[in-house]
Order: C-alpha cells, then structure tokens, then sequence
C-alpha cells in the first residue's frame, strides 16, 4: 500500500478520536432515577389475628426479601415453609425444625428468604399459586401469635428488601384521620382501577394500599406517602382522580388521563 492511503487512514482515524462520543448516538437518553422504597411496613393486625388479610411477599431472583419482627418485639418460635423447593429460608437464630434439630435458645427475629433454581423434591407438589408461610411468634408474656404469608417469585425489578411488622397505633397515639383525604384517595384508586390502569396483581397495588391503611391509621399526607413508598406525584394524580365527578356525570378530563397513565406506567416499570 502507498503512503497516500496510510495519510488518509490516520487522518480519519483522528477525525474520529476528536469527536465527541454524544456526537456519535443518534439519541441521547435522560437518566432515569429508578430508585424503589426499600421497606415495606406491615401493621401487626393486618397480618394476624381474626381481622388479618394475606400478606403476598415477593422475592426476586438474586434478591431475597427479609421479614423483620423486631419493631414488635417478638421472638420467632417456629416457621414452615409449604414449598421449599424454589425457595431457602434462613433466620437469625435457632429454630428447631429449621437451621438445627437441638436448640439450647430457640428464637429468632428476623426471616430471610431468597428464590433458588427449582428442584425436585419427592411428595412435595410445587405451589402454583405461592408457597404458604406461617410463622408462630411468642411475645415477652408468653402470648403467640400466628403470621400467614403468601410467597410469590417476583418479576421485573425489585421493589423492597424488607418487611417489617409494626405494632398497631393505638387511638390515643393515633391522631385522628382526615377523612377526606382517605375517601378522596380511595376514590382515586378506584377509579384507576375501573380503567384498568392498575389492577390488583400489580406490585403498585400493595403500596397503595399501604397508602391508604397509613392514612387511616392517622399519619399526614406526607408522612403516608414515604411510609407507603407511593411517590408525592402519583398521590397527588390520585386526589384529583378522587375529586372528578363520576364517569357518569362527566368525563375524566383528557389531560389528567393521559397525566395519570403516564405516573401509573412509570411506576409500574
């Protein structure tokens, strides 16, 4: 080859090393900030006793999700795990049953639970529908109390690391709820519910949810929404959802439409 055609080769090689590297992506993206909630919070009563609902935990793969009893200050006595053939569970202690056959000092306060690749194991049938947890706890007076937890594999990224139980606010620590805000709310979520735009298997239903059982217990706007994990735009998408006449009087406006499909979707990503 001739020293012309070397010339023109470094030349365009220089050329290329002095363009920005911006210059060279046909579209430049904004950076997303998908930082999630790390803590979901649990009231004691909405997880055992006669009024207790099901509590879903999720669990993603390379992310395992604890379970922490140490706000109520309970001490874990036995735990049972249905399927354990995609699912490991650890503690941080000695439960019989469990971790050791002999505990000197059986207890725990923390559960720990992380997917692993499905294996067989003879007799158990796999959970098709989440693998049932229960968990007995025994407080310093002795009582027990039963914990049921529906244990599902999580898709997407994640959206906490840990659950914690919460003792319940009693009426006198409570202040009293605003009603309206919790009505107006509840509206909201409902009515994006009737358009489809959130539906109950989603993982932003629970934090709603949250929301809302945070605002009954008494806490302010505010202080819901961070213990909620519900960001303060999306709230507020909802206090004007909960503020429209109903479909049958009037039409949503198109504008908070599209706003609120665009939080929704955003979170939901």
């Amino acid at each position: 080859m001739n020293k012309t055609f070397w010339l023109s080769l470094g030349i365009a090689s220089s050329l290329l090393t002095a363009i920005p590297s911006y210059a060279l992506s046909p579209v430049e993206k904004t950076p997303v900030n998908n930082t999630k909630q790390s803590v979901r919070t649990i009231p004691q009563s909405k997880a055992t006793g006669t009024s207790a609902e099901l509590q879903t935990v999720q669990i993603w793969a390379g992310h395992g999700v604890s379970i922490s009893f140490y706000e109520t200050d309970e001490t874990i006595k036995r735990v049972w795990l249905d399927d354990p053939s995609r699912i490991l569970i650890d503690v941080d202690g000695c439960l019989e049953g469990l971790s050791n056959s002999n505990c000197r000092n059986s207890g725990a306060g923390l559960i720990h639970l992380r997917q692993i690749n499905p294996v067989k194991i003879p007799g158990i049938p796999v959970a098709t529908n989440g693998a049932h947890l229960t968990v007995v706890t025994q407080n310093k007076n002795g009582e027990r109390k039963i914990y049921n937890f529906r244990v599902v594999m999580g898709k997407g990224s994640p959206q906490y690391s840990s659950i914690q139980i919460t003792p319940d606010v009693t009426q006198k620590e409570a202040a009293p709820p605003d009603s309206i805000i919790v009505a107006t709310i509840s509206r909201g979520i409902q009515v994006a519910a009737e358009k489809r735009w959130i539906t109950p298997s989603n993982p932003l239903w629970q934090k709603l949810q949250n929301l809302v059982q945070e605002l009954e217990s008494g806490k302010n706007l505010t202080g819901a929404v961070q213990s909620s994990g519900v960001s303060s735009k999306l709230a507020e998408r909802l206090l004007q959802l909960g503020t429209e006449p109903t479909p049958t009087q009037q039409k949503i406006k198109p504008a908070l439409h599209r706003s609120t499909q665009q939080v929704l979707r955003y979170h939901n990503n």
